[in-house]
């Protein structure tokens, strides 16, 4: 999996894929999408040269045509100063942020929650997506219903959670915050608000864990 802040993708050529369909697809001009505009945040964190590219600060991103083909991200910045940058740049060869660390630390926090959820699931069961039948376990996915990045993002300003600033140890599926308080807290808080629903791999797949925005639709997958 690649974590871009809090949003999952299955791995980095997903992203690519999906950064690269968006640009084909979204209109010209600036971008107004919400969901849009806070990954294009993070992506730009990543850049080897962010600091110079940001300067003072970002005001809004547009998506430009190139001079020579295809079209483009930029930032403009608040003195109406503009830059362009390569969203390639910015995941290929990247280590992953403190921030996307700390996301990935609270997601396997929370996975017994989800075992406990598949297990109690008998089959054949309901698709929540697209209410096709889900007849083998191989086939499902435990979804949540309001998306990951939402609830995590709702925790963090009611408890006043800077993930970036948080330190993780361990690596693979034993990566975890030092500070065990937040993530019992998290714990607690996703019991209490998540709600998760099954569904299968294809549809979840369509779905992009992103709202569909930097998602990759069903013929491109990789």
């Amino acid at each position: 999996m690649y974590w871009l802040g809090p949003f999952e993708y299955r791995s980095k050529q997903a992203l690519l894929d999906g950064l690269k369909m968006y640009l084909r697809t979204a209109p010209l001009g600036r971008v107004t999408h919400q969901v849009a505009i806070q990954k294009l945040h993070l992506l730009l964190a990543l850049h080897p040269d962010a600091e110079r590219k940001i300067g003072l600060g970002i005001d809004h991103f547009r998506i430009v045509r190139n001079e020579l083909s295809g079209r483009g991200f930029r930032l403009v910045r608040p003195d109406g100063s503009e830059e362009t940058f390569s969203y390639t740049k910015c995941i290929t060869g990247v280590a992953q942020s403190a921030y996307g660390k700390a996301c990935e630390a609270l997601r396997f926090a929370v996975r017994p929650q989800l075992d406990a959820f598949r297990d109690q699931l008998i089959f054949p069961t309901c698709c929540a997506i697209s209410g096709e039948p889900i007849v083998h376990p191989n086939d499902l996915h435990v979804d949540h219903k309001t998306p990951f990045w939402r609830l995590l993002s709702e925790f963090c300003k009611a408890h006043q959670v800077d993930l970036s600033t948080l330190q993780t140890t361990g690596n693979g599926m034993s990566l975890a915050l030092v500070d065990s308080c937040i993530t019992d807290a998290f714990v607690a808080y996703h019991l209490q608000h998540a709600k998760l629903q099954a569904s299968c791999q294809s549809a979840n797949l369509r779905k992009g864990g992103s709202e569909g925005t930097f998602a990759v639709p069903s013929k491109h997958k990789t």
